[in-house]
């Protein structure tokens, strides 16, 4: 496996330490690009954390040179739903200002606690909205190899009618493919995704 350098972009403070955490066990470099006054109580000669605005593309974007990888870890708000849309969209603007050709990204709310009730699913239902047109942003950039990590479709249970949530999430990549994941191997699949080498010809280029 070839050592990469990740650039973790990510506003939850505990998810963002997890997955810092496992990159340096793994013997990666990663830039945690966090915002202001955020502590990952995380030391490692290989880790770098800077507080930035993450509304800010062009300051995200310095914090990202010389990266092989870009990792967004923004989780959609029950609240603010369409963020996660607008952080996206930013972490691709960020790619493209450093020719960065690998994005891996977390769609699925993983700190959202959510039962079977209707009242549950319908919450859950502008989460998967926020998935759906981040998926398409993804589909659009024909030059990225990127993962996009997210939840899977609700539906009710044809005898009860009830709504359920699965307890797996799905991996989508420009190839369409969608992987079932455990939630309690997130992480782990996001560093897996990072640590791939993709050949990709380009007018006799080839793109690492």
């Amino acid at each position: 496996m070839i050592a990469k350098k990740i650039a973790l972009f990510g506003t939850n403070e505990a998810l963002v330490r997890r997955v810092a955490e496992e990159a340096l066990k793994r013997g990666h470099s990663v830039t945690a690009v966090v915002p202001a006054h955020t502590d990952l109580k995380l030391k490692h000669h290989k880790l770098n954390v800077v507080w930035c605005n993450l509304a800010n593309g062009s300051e995200m974007s310095k914090h990202a040179r010389y990266h092989d990888v870009v990792m967004c870890l923004h989780e959609p708000e029950l609240a603010h739903p369409k963020a996660h849309i607008k952080a996206n969209k930013a972490v691709i603007e960020v790619a493209k200002t450093n020719g960065i050709h690998r994005i891996v990204s977390l769609g699925h709310p993983i700190s959202l606690k959510v039962d079977d009730s209707k009242e549950s699913y319908e919450l859950w239902k502008a989460v998967r909205d926020v998935q759906h047109e981040t998926l398409k942003l993804f589909k659009n950039e024909f030059w990225l190899r990127w993962e996009y990590l997210h939840s899977p479709e609700l539906a009710p249970h044809k005898k009860d009618e009830k709504h359920f949530v699965n307890k797996e999430i799905f991996l989508s990549n420009p190839e369409g493919t969608n992987s079932a994941i455990k939630l309690n191997r997130v992480i782990d699949a996001l560093l897996e995704e990072a640590e791939k080498t993709e050949f990709i010809w380009e007018e006799d280029e080839i793109i690492i």
